[in-house]
């Protein structure tokens, strides 16, 4: 019994030892990372490595080709690139420039592989020539299709969000809060396409610019009839002196009965989408299904009358 209790002593002391001298799990992290960051140095070897593919590769590319194809480009079409980009919320951060040099460079990519591909999966004759056109027009629009996708998409979601947005906005406001801390509010409390416009109103007022001219470039980039009315009733507001508060509650209310008149438009709308689903897809199923067992038991009979 002396050794038992001896040795269990010895045992408790020991790991009473060991956990008052074990280091803490934030210390452990300090060393691991001490030991890793030469190994992370070693194996990066530059700077320039640790950055993104298309920052590294595909940016630089398109620049180059835009910036050669620059001169042969027609006049005012850089500022209409510029705007569309605008409009989709400046994806990838493109500019007009690498814009130009993506639809460049995308006939030049598609069109030799839909070649390659065509001749080796597709029969000759009249379907390879359809086939070859569909794909050099893919090669030549697919960058304007996919752009104006992006800008459709960007102004669906600041409809859906109007409302809420102009619903803080006149939470905020009626409870005491200036125009520009409202705005500030949205960018604080809420997410999307719309909320990001208005944190750029507000860097370009900070920047200098007055807050009408934000808010008319607001709605230039937008192009959303929602938005423009909305920007439209609150210069005339500040003009006219009268209460931003009313202003907004009035704007709230109208996108909020909008939306909800979108809504049953889509609804009603539904229906006819769904006709050609059925005709091809869905009723030529439910036939096999519904009516094969009794084709195949007519046919059957058939048989055996014939004999």
């Amino acid at each position: 019994m002396l050794l038992i209790v001896s040795a269990l002593t010895f045992i408790a002391v020991s790991l009473g030892v060991v956990g008052a001298l074990r280091p803490s799990l934030a210390t452990v992290r300090e060393r691991i990372d001490d030991y890793m960051l030469p190994q992370r140095q070693a194996s990066s070897g530059h700077p320039w490595l640790e950055e993104a593919f298309a920052a590294r590769v595909l940016q630089p590319l398109l620049t180059a080709i835009g910036s050669a194809v620059r001169g042969i480009t027609p006049a005012g079409a850089l500022d209409k690139i510029r705007h569309k980009l605008d409009m989709a919320g400046n994806p990838r951060h493109i500019g007009p420039v690498e814009y130009v040099g993506l639809r460049v460079l995308s006939p030049a990519l598609i069109i030799p592989l839909g070649v390659v591909a065509l001749n080796r999966f597709v029969p000759q004759g009249v379907v390879l020539w359809l086939a070859l056109a569909v794909t050099i027009g893919l090669g030549i629009w697919l960058p304007d299709i996919v752009l104006q996708r992006i800008i459709e998409g960007r102004q669906t979601s600041i409809r859906r969000a109007l409302p809420d947005v102009l619903d803080l906005l006149v939470v905020s406001v009626e409870a005491g809060v200036g125009f520009d801390g409202a705005m500030q509010k949205v960018v604080d409390k809420m997410r999307g396409p719309l909320a990001d416009e208005l944190g750029r109103v507000l860097e370009q007022v900070r920047l200098g610019k007055s807050r009408a001219e934000a808010l008319r470039h607001m709605g230039k980039r937008t192009h959303v009839t929602d938005v423009i009315s909305f920007v439209a009733a609150v210069q005339q507001a500040e003009t006219l002196g009268v209460s931003i508060a009313k202003v907004l509650r009035v704007q709230a209310d109208a996108a909020r009965e909008r939306r909800s008149q979108r809504a049953r438009e889509a609804a009603a709308k539904l229906p006819v989408k769904l006709l050609f689903p059925l005709v091809f897809f869905i009723f030529p199923s439910l036939f096999v299904v519904i009516l094969g067992p009794g084709a195949i038991r007519f046919a059957e009979l058939f048989k055996v009358l014939g004999k």
